[in-house]
């Protein structure tokens, strides 16, 4: 029996754990998504929009989040975000090179292409809402921000606009051609053709980025867009911040301490922010102006979080993960190892799956045994991640006993 065979033996189409990283769950995460109390908090007003900062533990749902703030705002008139969480960072050298205006400059870029994606609707008469002097300055922007982007830039710009309307966005993906081109395929049809090669550079506008952002933020609003949300994510996992918190920290530092910034009329900043970056968050950040939200798993929402999961992937078919053990108590083993991290319970389960598989594919349950065993597997290899040192790991195993390492 093959897995995918398998799979479906259990009901299953795919194999329902095999991604711990929300960002490959698109499709289903609506389905299984468990909303935190403070949900509705973080979305806020979207005519009176407000930034705020989710702390979370790796694997704790940051990113689940994130995504229920995009899909709720594509069905939620006047709302643009922009997902702020993939970056190029090769040009530099280290983190502290990353100012304010790197982050203006990245944004400005966004918005922009959201403006002409935005303008691909054919109902929207460009010459009609924009006079003479407002073309002018959105061309000469257009030759500051998008005539010479980082060949990286096109497929960021694609994922972060989210819930720009599909007709808009296709014309941007798969660029075979500069951006340049393609602006001046949309224009062309709007009847005002622009060629950004021949848009003189204004120097003044080219330094002029807080400016610039709170204009685009008024383009926007003649196009519809009441409201820009700037999600922002990953900041743990570029190349020049990795496992470091300080790091982290420094890449958004500037962000987090400008509050006029973050106050800006129709534009907020939404943090899903590793909870190691809270200690040098809340030194700088205004927690009287800008709230912040601890998220926090408790046993009973990761029992339904791990059924509401079976349920969408086998579409109804095993309607409880209950089902799947031969010994209901192994439920509360995988909820216990896991120490309440959704990442680590699906962990967890993707090797009962494969352990399971190996024993007996026949098996229409998981042998508490195979669960055990998976268990101790998840154990030695989380382990090794707290504990990187293989000589302070091999000791702490010959104890054979609870025991505190001091490491120096």
């Amino acid at each position: 029996m093959t897995q995918e065979e398998y799979f479906r033996n259990l009901g299953f189409d795919v194999n329902p754990f095999q991604y711990t990283n929300a960002d490959k769950e698109v499709e289903y995460i609506g389905n299984y998504f468990i909303t935190p109390d403070y949900f509705e908090d973080v979305w806020g007003d979207p005519l009176n929009p407000v930034s705020n900062i989710v702390y979370a533990p790796r694997g704790g749902g940051k990113t689940a989040q994130r995504l229920m703030i995009e899909k709720r705002a594509k069905i939620t008139p006047n709302v643009l975000t922009v997902t702020y969480a993939n970056h190029d960072l090769t040009q530099y050298n280290n983190i502290n090179e990353i100012d304010l205006n790197y982050h203006l400059t990245f944004l400005n870029r966004l918005l922009l292409l959201a403006f002409f994606s935005k303008l691909e609707n054919p109902d929207i008469d460009f010459t009609y809402l924009f006079n003479f002097n407002e073309r002018q300055y959105i061309y000469k922007l257009s030759r500051i921000y998008l005539f010479d982007t980082p060949a990286s830039f096109p497929s960021h710009a694609v994922n972060s606009l989210k819930t720009i309307e599909d007709y808009a966005i296709d014309i941007w993906r798969n660029l075979k051609e500069p951006i340049a081109n393609i602006i001046k395929q949309i224009s062309s049809k709007k009847g005002v053709e622009i060629d950004l090669s021949k848009v003189e550079i204004d120097r003044k506008l080219e330094f002029s980025h807080r400016d610039n952002l709170n204009n685009l933020i008024q383009i926007l609003k003649k196009l519809g867009v009441d409201s820009v949300y700037v999600l922002v994510d990953k900041v743990d996992e570029q190349n020049l911040t990795g496992n470091n918190p300080e790091n982290s920290f420094k890449f958004i530092e500037d962000l987090l301490k400008d509050l006029e910034l973050l106050e800006t009329p129709g534009l907020c900043f939404k943090f899903f922010l590793w909870d190691a970056l809270k200690q040098y968050s809340t030194i700088y950040a205004r927690p009287d102006r800008v709230f912040a939200f601890d998220l926090q798993w408790s046993w009973q929402q990761l029992q339904l979080m791990l059924s509401k999961r079976v349920n969408a992937y086998s579409k109804g078919k095993v309607s409880n993960f209950e089902k799947l053990l031969d010994d209901k108590k192994s439920f509360g083993r995988i909820i216990l190892f896991s120490e309440l991290s959704p990442r680590d319970c699906i962990r967890i389960c993707n090797r009962v799956l494969s352990e399971q598989y190996k024993a007996n594919p026949q098996s229409l349950t998981f042998y508490s045994q195979v669960v055990n065993r998976a268990i101790e597997m998840f154990c030695e290899d989380k382990a090794k991640e707290l504990i990187p040192n293989s000589n302070n790991l091999n000791y702490l195993k010959k104890t054979n006993c609870v025991s505190l390492l001091v490491m120096r």
